[in-house]
């Protein structure tokens, strides 16, 4: 049940972190704040028993930014996958390519490795 609802949680957040840092970007402070939702939620999933199974569901799911933070998330658990997926995402928006080619290029130089682990 814990799952479950952590699943939701971060179907949701992912969604409206998303739209606010990649469709509306209007308000900073208020996508700086529906990050650190998001990130704790993720994290929180991450940490349960069977949380990373959870997380690659969210791979396959529908909306493009939960499989961009799942995979954001099994970076450290499964880095080749986790890779691919957000370059695939990458292509689906300019935003999201800017952003996920800083993201790996940060990632391959060890600057946030820890924050994601």
């Amino acid at each position: 049940m814990v799952i479950e609802q952590l699943l939701n949680k971060c179907i949701q957040s992912a969604i409206d972190y998303g739209i606010a840092a990649y469709e509306v970007v209007e308000n900073y402070k208020k996508t700086n704040k529906l990050y650190d939702i998001h990130y704790k939620n993720f994290r929180l999933l991450k940490e349960q028993l069977n949380g990373v199974d959870a997380l690659y569901q969210l791979l396959e799911h529908s909306n493009m930014y939960v499989r961009y933070i799942a995979a954001i998330h099994l970076l450290s658990v499964n880095e080749k996958t986790a890779k691919e997926v957000i370059l695939s995402v990458g292509t689906l928006s300019e935003s999201l390519k800017f952003d996920s080619k800083y993201l790996l290029q940060e990632w391959d130089n060890g600057n946030i490795k820890d924050y994601y682990s």
